[in-house]
């Protein structure tokens, strides 16, 4: 027989917990649940006793945030991959969305909670960038992203951001500097991961940010001109939405 991988449960409700690991011993047979946690003081704890391959883990609990527990361990200490649960389906997921992590929105459904687990374990645990996720973390609300690419990680600050373009399976960065960075991302996730009022999708196409758009264009279907002189076309259910986003800013 294989033997299962442990799994430890972090929420402050009770039966948020006893309902995850009803449907882990019963629908998921390949994790064990090794124990379970009501704060971030009792989840390091467990976690540092334990080992668990991975940590559902809670956002809103007492004391400190679920996103904050990665400060308490060393990096050599980080072998264990974490799956956020949250009933927010827009709570932070900028820090986490664009890391190697995953997340489920309560009410669990079993279904999510078995892709989750399949993503996680078809992984590489030692290929799991911790230190991204923790950069990003850190990173939430303080106009910066970090992203992983093919030749290393970039930290980008939003404002330097002139729109990201799609490229299939691929986005395209585009910064003020003139520098073009493809990340292996389409473009649905940044525009999730980028939702803030100086984003917006004009079209299927691109995710501009609003604070370099010099000008908007009705004529030939609709356009704006970007800082850097570029043309980016906007669809016509698109252009109220964009007036009234660019005259939120000002």
């Amino acid at each position: 027989m294989t033997e299962k991988l442990t799994a430890i449960l972090v929420d402050d409700e009770d039966l948020a917990r006893e309902s995850l690991e009803a449907m882990i011993t019963g629908f998921i047979p390949e994790l064990t649940v090794a124990g379970t946690a009501r704060d971030i003081p009792e989840a390091v704890r467990l976690i540092k006793r334990s080992h668990p391959r991975i940590v559902f883990l809670d956002i809103e609990l007492p004391g400190y945030s679920g996103l904050q527990i990665l400060e308490f361990f060393n990096p050599e200490e980080i072998d264990f991959d974490i799956i956020f649960t949250t009933a927010y389906s827009q709570y932070a997921l900028r820090a986490f969305q664009l890391s190697a992590v995953d997340y489920l929105l309560k009410p669990i459904q079993i279904d999510d909670l078995a892709q989750s687990v399949k993503k996680i374990l078809k992984r590489n645990r030692q290929a799991f960038p911790h230190g991204i996720l923790k950069e990003n973390l850190a990173s939430a609300g303080k106009g910066k992203l970090v992203i992983p690419h093919a030749e290393g990680y970039s930290f980008l600050s939003l404002e330097e951001i002139l729109f990201v373009k799609a490229a299939g399976a691929y986005s395209e960065f585009i910064m003020t500097t003139g520098k073009k960075l493809l990340v292996g991302k389409n473009l649905k996730d940044f525009e999730t991961a980028l939702d803030n009022r100086h984003f917006f999708r004009p079209n299927r196409s691109y995710l501009i940010n609003l604070q370099h758009v010099r000008e908007f264009i009705r004529k030939d279907g609709g356009f704006v001109i970007m800082t850097n002189g570029e043309e980016l076309p906007v669809s016509t259910q698109k252009r109220e939405e964009l007036i009234a986003a660019i005259g939120s800013l000002r």
